[in-house]
């Protein structure tokens, strides 16, 4: 089973979240501008996919640990 293009925006965003911390977002960001800079808007479409993906993790309530 292959991964689909969404799945794989979910993957690159949890890995961006892993390996940039708080700061992934603003890079995510950072990288999609640069490529619409050059022209790339393939590029920056997936980016900003990406950035969106992480934006929602953000702005999603903390989990509710139950009480033992």
């Amino acid at each position: 089973m292959w991964p689909t293009r969404d799945d794989a925006v979910v993957m690159y965003a949890r890995f961006c979240e892993a390996r940039y911390g708080v700061s992934a977002y603003g890079k995510v960001r950072w990288q999609a501008t640069q490529l619409a800079l050059k022209g790339d808007l393939g590029g920056e479409k997936i980016w900003n996919e990406v950035a969106d993906e992480i934006k929602k993790k953000i702005g999603a309530p903390a989990p509710q640990h139950a009480e033992a």
